[in-house]
């Protein structure tokens, strides 16, 4: 009996769980949603996953989606045209610097020949240097009293340093004397004027060649400065800078007879500095100056009159020199020592040329 209860409870059970299963599986069916099938089983709550609506059948709208890109991380696009060429800035023109021609800038180019120097019976022209010697006959009575000739010869330089000075046989004898003839042919001059006696003299401001020999200024003598720049400078005797002179390289000669023949004003001047006694009429030697690099050298050789030889003192010489139109002008060692040379033979007027032997000398080298 007891056995028949348990069995029966046992069907009943099975029963029941059949018809809950069917149950469930109807609900499903009919579309139930699972917490309201089972409700009365109250089962452990379970979180439930929501679920969007299905979209209606009609054609979805484009949607537009916003997106926000990092623009760094994202490639250049090369342009599709030909790029422009980069161009580098042009340098700043840098100017060609014109050649310095000589101390003469440029100046007088007509005057010099290129290749072999030209010579003729008066004239001499070279790359370096150009001379034209001229004879003039002064009639004017002006400058004399009576009529009187010269020589000038005129002189362009490239170079200052083809103006050179050399003592007959050696400076440091004193009394060691030459004709002029001999030593220009000695040095192969083809211009040459004598010097100033420089050396006959203890004291002196001596610069030859750029060579210092003698540093003690004669406070009663001018005197003249060649610079390698093409210049020259005359001083009054109280006037002179000798610190500054001894001091500057580009000093080349120092001429030391005088007197200085024009004034800073480049006048001619009526009262000189002449220890030496030569202001009257005698035989000239004398070097002016235009501008740098042109120069003249003056001989004034005596002249025969009917009666006597003449010449011309200071005063005409300092006339003839600003005539001449030079700016400045020095006197040179004259009298009997005078003279002026050129390819092989003096300058002179029917022989009354040099009488007397030099000391030393200024000419320029054939080139």
């Amino acid at each position: 009996m007891e056995y028949n209860q348990h069995s029966n409870c046992r069907k009943v059970k099975t029963v029941l769980k059949r018809s809950y299963i069917l149950i469930g599986l109807a609900c499903l069916l009919l579309g139930c949603t699972r917490g309201q099938a089972v409700t009365e089983m109250e089962p452990t709550e379970v979180p439930v996953m929501q679920t969007q609506a299905a979209p209606e059948q009609s054609t979805p709208e484009p949607r537009t989606v916003e997106l926000t890109v990092d623009v760094s991380l994202v490639p250049t696009a090369e342009p599709l045209s030909t790029p422009e060429p980069t161009l580098e800035p042009a340098p700043e023109p840098t100017s060609t610097p014109v050649p310095r021609l000589g101390v003469l800038d440029g100046k007088f180019a007509d005057k010099f020949v290129e290749g072999t120097p030209v010579l003729t019976e008066n004239s001499y022209q070279s790359d370096r240097v150009a001379i034209f010697i001229s004879r003039v006959v002064d009639d004017s009575k002006t400058l004399t009293n009576h009529t009187f000739n010269y020589f000038v010869a005129d002189v362009y330089f490239q170079n200052m340093e083809d103006l050179r000075s050399a003592p007959a046989k050696s400076w440091d004898k004193i009394w060691t004397n030459d004709w002029l003839v001999d030593v220009a042919k000695k040095e192969n001059a083809i211009f040459a004027v004598s010097g100033d006696f420089t050396l006959s003299r203890k004291v002196g401001l001596v610069i030859r060649n750029g060579e210092q020999l003698q540093a003690e200024h004669d406070e009663k003598r001018d005197v003249a400065v060649i610079y390698t720049d093409g210049r020259m400078e005359t001083y009054l005797a109280s006037e002179v800078p000798v610190e500054q002179i001894l001091g500057d390289e580009t000093v080349w000669q120092i001429l030391g007879f005088g007197p200085e023949l024009l004034d800073a004003n480049g006048q001619p001047k009526t009262v000189f500095n002449d220890p030496n006694q030569v202001g009257h009429d005698n035989i000239r030697n004398a070097v002016g100056y235009y501008e740098p690099g042109h120069y003249c050298f003056v001989y004034v050789p005596y002249y025969k009159t009917r009666d006597r030889y003449t010449c011309i003192d200071m005063e005409g010489l300092s006339q003839l020199m600003h005539q001449l139109g030079c700016t400045r002008a020095y006197n040179l060692d004259g009298g009997a020592t005078a003279g002026m040379f050129f390819n092989g033979k003096l300058v002179s007027d029917k022989g009354l040329g040099q009488s007397r032997q030099i000391h030393d000398f200024y000419y320029i080298p054939k080139m």
